[in-house]
């Protein structure tokens, strides 16, 4: 993905006020304080809201609590009985089955890569969500032989881990130059995965004058696990903190904190936000885009349904998304409902161009790629 957003056309003329005999029946068809939709702004309808719900995004699955265990199947702690996340997930993939494992981890800073393949049904939780910390500092332009010596614990990725762990570190391991997909603190292929009270972060960019605003470094890559839950967790990055890869597939983020600057939440994946902190940093530039779904047209997208778009610092100068090109088009879909939006959301025109040739996909009725509805705060629309 490239990196610097583009400016947004300028909002159209505003809606012209309704004849007076028609204002009873506008204020009973909208909801209180409803905005007005412009051709830059997109609003549902109140009528037509029903159709972007938690459950129309996620189908047939309907995401349960996520539990835990006093004592994890699997305990992770700077004194074992396994001393780095990798090692347990290794652990518990090679003992098989298809009952839940528990992979519990302590209080502590964790350094290097965790790849978690298919096979067993994990649930992976720290004792403290600010406690626990996952971290890697792989970006966009890191050499193979630089990502090895970042990620450490050699061992736990020979001959005698999992293949998909394997491969994947000697696949990154073995490149010029990473690229965006080499990057993840946190990697999984598992479906029903589930991640808990913890905190993943790519520790890669604000202080690094390297970075430029240009250097791709992802936190957690979901790459093609359906039904997975990040549930109070905390994921920290700059350019590309979440990446959701997965046409079809689907992620529910809960009661979640995400942090970024550009394009930090992006990909392909059916995605509910629910009830999550969605943080703009400005360290490294004053104007940048939440979002870039690249999703094909017809499939859902991104929903982000209460919470908040809070700020580090900023004034109408944030994007809400531009869709990725990923897929040959401009057809990515993110719907903002009920949140409440900080300042820094641009007041007009929130919705950004990919580039010249592939300007804003707005979508019709029926099929709404990118819009709002009865959301709150300082940046929600007039």
């Amino acid at each position: 993905m490239t990196a610097s957003p583009r400016l947004l056309r300028h909002a159209g003329a505003p809606r012209r006020p309704a004849a007076p005999l028609l204002t009873l029946a506008l204020l009973i068809a909208l909801p209180a304080g409803a905005a007005t939709s412009t051709a830059t702004r997109p609003q549902l309808s109140s009528s037509e809201q029903g159709s972007y719900t938690v459950a129309s995004f996620l189908g047939s699955w309907s995401p349960g609590t996520v539990g835990t265990k006093s004592t994890g199947d699997y305990v992770v702690s700077p004194s074992g009985p396994y001393k780095t996340v990798q090692a347990a997930v290794n652990a518990a993939i090679k003992a098989g089955g298809t009952t839940r494992k528990y992979i519990q981890i302590k209080a502590g800073t964790y350094t290097g890569l965790v790849v978690i393949p298919s096979g067993v049904p994990l649930t992976v939780y720290g004792d403290s969500q600010t406690g626990v910390v996952l971290q890697l500092g792989a970006h966009y332009a890191m050499t193979g032989s630089a990502f090895r010596s970042a990620v450490g614990n050699a061992a736990d990725f020979g001959s005698g881990a999992p293949s998909r762990v394997s491969s994947y570190y000697n696949d990154c391991g073995g490149r010029s130059t990473l690229g965006t997909n080499c990057t993840a603190t946190v990697v999984s292929y598992a479906s029903q995965l589930q991640v808990k009270n913890l905190t993943i972060q790519n520790t890669y960019g604000e202080n690094n004058a390297a970075a430029n605003g240009q250097h791709q470094a992802v936190a957690y890559l979901n790459n093609g696990g359906d039904q997975v839950q990040l549930d109070t967790v905390r994921l920290l990055g700059n350019q590309d903190t979440l990446w959701l890869a997965g046409s079809g597939k689907r992620t529910h983020v809960r009661n979640s904190f995400i942090q970024g600057d550009v394009d930090f939440i992006f990909g392909d994946m059916t995605a509910v936000f629910d009830a999550c902190e969605i943080r703009y940093t400005n360290a490294r530039t004053s104007t940048g885009v939440v979002a870039a779904p690249s999703h094909v047209l017809g499939n859902k997208g991104f929903l982000f349904k209460g919470g908040s778009f809070t700020t580090t610092g900023g004034s109408n100068s944030v994007s809400f998304a531009r869709q990725w090109t990923q897929n040959g088009g401009t057809t990515g879909q993110m719907i903002v409902r009920e949140v409440n939006l900080g300042g820094h959301i641009k007041k007009t025109a929130p919705w950004a161009d990919w580039n010249s040739s592939n300007p804003v996909n707005y979508g019709s009725a029926g099929n709404r790629r990118l819009a709002e509805y009865a959301n709150t705060g300082s940046g929600a629309a007039p």
